[in-house]
């Protein structure tokens, strides 16, 4: 049976009650600093990835005790931790879903290494505030759950229609480099006859 995999990375941004829900056959990886709101959350950790180097010496000492499966990396690799990660599951585990918690936050240069990730894989970034997936050509319903909704064209979007939602689009080409679908709102749906499709739902962060 296929297993739904939710994978805890840094930075640890996110209230765990706002955007995990336990779920029967669920797979929990923690991903180097991810490892420590696990253990802080009193979460089994069926396995533990990465190079450890933020890892405070007393969680790593409780993360050999109870890890199912330790996957320990160099920390001189050409990828990141999560990306890693990304692969080993990919590679290794039968799975429905795999869904990233974090990520999002920190430093810009992690950020786009995370949105490379989205293009090679099928996966969603969650947070707080946010909300990131990709979509291939096809017809799809979004229930929207945050203030703002846009789309970006991994590849050329073709024929892009959008209903429902505040602003709609009628068989519109997004190239790559467009940026007409920033901040829409609402829920609705979307169409589209090539290409591969970025979707950021996400709200405003006040300070």
């Amino acid at each position: 049976m296929s297993s739904k995999v939710k994978v805890f990375s840094g930075p640890n941004n996110y209230n765990l009650g706002k955007v995990y829900f336990e779920e029967i056959d669920e797979i929990l990886v923690g991903v180097d600093s991810g490892l420590e709101y696990l253990i802080d959350n009193g979460m089994r950790i069926d396995f533990a990835i990465g190079d450890f180097d933020s890892i405070k010496s007393e969680y790593l000492a409780k993360i050999k005790d109870i890890a199912g499966q330790m996957v320990r990396l160099d920390k001189a690799k050409n990828m990141t931790d999560l990306a890693y990660a990304i692969d080993f599951l990919y590679n290794n585990i039968d799975y429905e879903s795999i869904e990233v918690y974090g990520g999002i936050g920190g430093r810009v240069d992690h950020l786009l290494a995370n949105i490379n990730l989205l293009k090679r894989y099928d996966l969603k970034f969650v947070d707080n505030h946010n909300k990131i997936f990709t979509l291939k050509k096809g017809t799809y319903h979004i229930d929207n759950t945050h203030h703002y909704i846009s789309f970006f064209a991994i590849e050329d979007v073709f024929d892009f229609s959008i209903k429902g939602f505040k602003y709609e689009l009628e068989n519109y080409y997004l190239g790559s480099s467009d940026s007409i679908c920033v901040s829409n709102e609402g829920s609705g749906d979307i169409a589209f006859s090539k290409g591969r499709l970025l979707v950021i739902e996400t709200d405003d962060i006040r300070f």
